[in-house]
């Protein structure tokens, strides 16, 4: 099984200001076997979100760099392991992410997510963003929702099943 995980799982996990729990549990979840998919773009994106809470003074700029180096860290690590794929951003996904966009009104960044879980054959969406919850192409688990980890784990079984 291989779940896509938006740039907001990343985020949870790693900025000092927001609740882990979940995301921890997701990220602890990756296996060889139970891989995590996601777009290059993920990464700057982090970059971004971590500016923009230090634009708002909800956090030092020092501790978001400490935040930062231990994601890209981390994704490396993962990534090296074959727990975590990151997906290069290729011109078909964005061309791929236009219909998306004009259909739901999607922001750019996040149409590239879902073109890229889709054209990567993700099992499954995992995201914090409650825009995702109905989308038709690729099942949608937001960790929010309080059966999220049955969902999950009813995911690994049916893999292991196939």
């Amino acid at each position: 099984m291989v779940m896509y995980l938006d740039t907001n799982v990343f985020y949870n996990a790693y900025c000092p200001i927001e609740d882990r729990i979940e995301a921890d549990w997701i990220l602890n979840q990756l296996s060889s076997e139970f891989q995590g998919l996601t777009s290059e773009w993920t990464i700057v994106e982090m970059f971004r979100a971590f500016k923009k809470q230090v634009n708002l003074d909800r956090i030092e700029e020092k501790d978001a760099q400490i935040a930062l180096n231990l994601f890209l860290s981390e994704i490396g690590e993962y990534s090296q392991k074959k727990q975590i794929i990151l997906v290069p951003v290729k011109m078909a996904f964005i061309v791929a992410a236009r219909p998306i966009i004009f259909e739901r009104n999607l922001y750019a960044a996040d149409a590239i997510h879902v073109i890229t879980a889709i054209q990567s054959k993700a099992s499954v969406f995992i995201t914090f963003d409650k825009d995702f919850e109905k989308f038709e192409s690729i099942p949608v688990l937001n960790p929010n929702q309080s059966n999220f980890r049955q969902e999950v784990k009813s995911f690994l079984k049916q893999q292991h099943l196939d």
